[in-house]
């Protein structure tokens, strides 16, 4: 157990309270793309949660998070933009007897919107191994094209 100030956990701070507890049933039962991310901070805010009422660490954290996505590449893309750059990059198929990309690597593709090969193959593991220079290109055209570079940063 950890002690903070006040005697306050790190539990307690980020949320709302001493005695307040949320169970975490599996850290990585799924994945969040930025986009996802930004809809649930504007959701919040939406919902009127007042700064005053929460804990000043989780405030200061959504501000944080939603600079960096405001500033981020593909910051104005869509849930639907996301989803077809992303079942479109599944349909790329590896080279014989390499794997298919992983749920992470599609997230970064979408996530970083890479614009030259050399972003690719910093996000994929084994990379021209696993797909080759013209499979790889491919998946950069896929990620232009469904994410357009207005919505780029």
């Amino acid at each position: 157990r950890y002690a903070s100030e006040g005697g306050r956990t790190p539990e307690d701070l980020l949320h709302g309270g001493v005695g307040e507890k949320m169970e975490v049933l599996d850290s990585f039962e799924s994945l969040l793309t930025n986009v996802e991310v930004a809809e649930v901070l504007r959701d919040n805010k939406k919902q009127g949660q007042e700064d005053a009422r929460r804990p000043p660490v989780v405030v200061e954290m959504e501000k944080r998070v939603s600079k960096y996505l405001a500033e981020s590449p593909g910051k104005g893309a869509t849930r639907e933009q996301v989803e077809a750059t992303i079942k479109r990059l599944e349909e790329v198929e590896p080279l014989e007897g390499q794997s298919c990309l992983k749920m992470t690597e599609l997230y970064n593709l979408v996530n970083l919107r890479p614009t030259q090969l050399v972003e690719v193959y910093a996000v994929l593991a084994n990379a021209e191994a696993r797909f080759g220079d013209d499979k790889l290109a491919e998946m950069l055209d896929i990620v232009q094209e469904c994410i357009p570079s207005d919505s780029a940063g």
